[in-house]
């Protein structure tokens, strides 16, 4: 049972709870003060300071927005790290995608097209299926299927001097975009040009992921080419 202390007309009234709490109240002319079974004076004149309480949690959140695996926000992007036009057999052409998020990235109904140097649309490309994805801080190759190390099929058909190609989502926004040796037209390139790939060698970004949107600023050429690796 509570221990209830009252001030009365100004005097002091002492009352002993059990375990020899001892409660003192003071005061003149105010409302009752109670000392509930827990041994904590409450006075209902006085309203509680909610100033010093923890922000109130509104149980509502941005779903919109995820949360990658480093507390950052996971995106799109997805970049165009490494491409190869042309080697020894007519197939032997490679496209490398890096995903520097902290989270993998869907990529159903996403595609990766070709252009020609003068911007004409060419057979080259893929298009993924609803469910694939590219892993945190991994790469993709795109290759055809005699291609070792090959994670997707690749529709050969790039040309070896000068062409671009373009990553699209999938609403068919460009995600990415690449434009080698001398191209004319079209509207996949970024900035200037990268130069051509070597013979059987490639083009690949300088540090992987880093994309300033010129590609003649982000690419350079290797004579050894490394698929589903970091450029050397």
């Amino acid at each position: 049972m509570g221990l209830v202390v009252r001030c009365v007309g100004g005097g002091v009234v002492v009352a002993i709870a059990a375990m020899t709490l001892l409660v003192a109240a003071c005061a003149t002319g105010t409302s009752g003060v109670d000392v509930g079974e827990a041994g904590v004076i409450e006075d209902a004149a006085v309203e509680r300071d909610v100033s010093t309480l923890p922000p109130r949690d509104t149980g509502t959140s941005d779903s919109t927005v995820e949360e990658d695996s480093g507390g950052g926000t996971c995106t799109k992007d997805v970049f165009i790290n490494e491409l190869k036009t042309e080697g020894p057999g007519a197939n032997d052409e490679f496209v490398e995608l890096y995903n520097p998020n902290n989270c993998s990235v869907p990529l159903g109904g996403w595609s990766v097209k070709y252009q020609s140097a003068g911007g004409g649309a060419g057979g080259a490309g893929h298009t993924f299926a609803v469910g694939d994805s590219i892993p945190a801080r991994s790469f993709l190759v795109l290759a055809p299927p005699s291609f070792p190390g090959a994670d997707a099929d690749w529709t050969p058909g790039m040309a070896g001097a000068a062409g671009q190609i373009a990553l699209f989502d999938d609403t068919n926004a460009k995600i990415d975009g690449v434009g080698y040796g001398n191209v004319t037209g079209g509207s996949y390139r970024e900035g200037t040009s990268a130069p051509a790939p070597p013979s059987n060698g490639s083009i690949g970004r300088k540090v992987d992921g880093v994309d300033t949107d010129n590609n003649n600023a982000d690419f350079r050429t290797y004579t050894t080419p490394s698929p589903g690796a970091s450029n050397p």
